[in-house]
């Protein structure tokens, strides 16, 4: 009887367990389907939360990698979390899911992929994506909205900014308007555009840099345009 028990003891645990694991699956399932259909129905607010957020965490992060910050500017990442959420998110929501289908058709073709991947890199992404980061940083920092889109315009000629962008987001986009459904394209953009900060991050804070080389007003870094975060 002892070993008749063990085995009835044992078989009820397997039960439990299997229950737990079916519960815990059906809770994921109920959970991405949740997000689903947060994305579909609302596309705009989930581009906005989803963008001001990696925005918010992408700046915090820059921050806290920079020796020469020496405490949080609440004001910059307010303004990243903005910016992000309304050129990345809403923006590229009204762009790709509303705009692109008007003007390249509805049909999934190569070529309706190649063409939005051109569009984007090429016309979107110099007029539209990156120079409103310009533009965020005048306002932060308080200097005249000329001398930020002349700091673009030198950043295009000399320093291969849009070059940098091509590199990473002309794949980006071809993957992004291949594969990833339309709803969660700009989830897509917001990773790979975390990810790519968190990378550059790293990199550039390898070598020591001493606090004492920081200059008591330092010029104000980029604010994390697509081309850079």
């Amino acid at each position: 009887e002892p070993i008749g028990g063990a085995a009835a003891a044992a078989s009820a645990a397997g039960r439990r367990s299997v229950s737990t694991t079916s519960l815990q699956m059906v809770s994921i399932t109920a959970l991405g389907a949740a997000l689903a259909d947060f994305y579909k129905g609302w596309p705009l607010l989930s581009g906005f939360a989803t963008a001001s957020a990696k925005g918010a965490a992408a700046d915090r992060l820059a921050q806290s990698r920079d020796v020469c910050t020496t405490k949080f500017n609440i004001r910059r990442n307010v303004a990243m979390l903005l910016y992000s959420g309304t050129v990345l998110g809403v923006s590229c929501e009204i762009m790709y899911n509303r705009l692109f289908p008007m003007l390249f058709g509805g049909e999934q073709t190569l070529a309706r992929v190649v063409k939005m991947t051109l569009f984007d890199g090429f016309i979107n992404a110099p007029l539209l994506w990156l120079p409103p980061a310009y533009l965020v940083q005048a306002l932060i920092y308080g200097y005249p909205k000329r001398k930020a889109l002349q700091k673009y315009v030198e950043d295009v000629r000399e320093n291969g900014l849009l070059f940098k962008y091509w590199s990473l987001w002309v794949p980006v986009s071809f993957l992004n308007f291949s594969v990833i459904p339309p709803h969660y394209r700009i989830v897509f953009v917001a990773s790979v555009s975390f990810f790519w900060m968190t990378i550059l991050s790293v990199v550039a804070n390898k070598s020591d840099q001493d606090p004492e080389s920081c200059p008591l007003e330092p010029e104000p870094a980029l604010p994390n345009p697509r081309a850079l975060d």
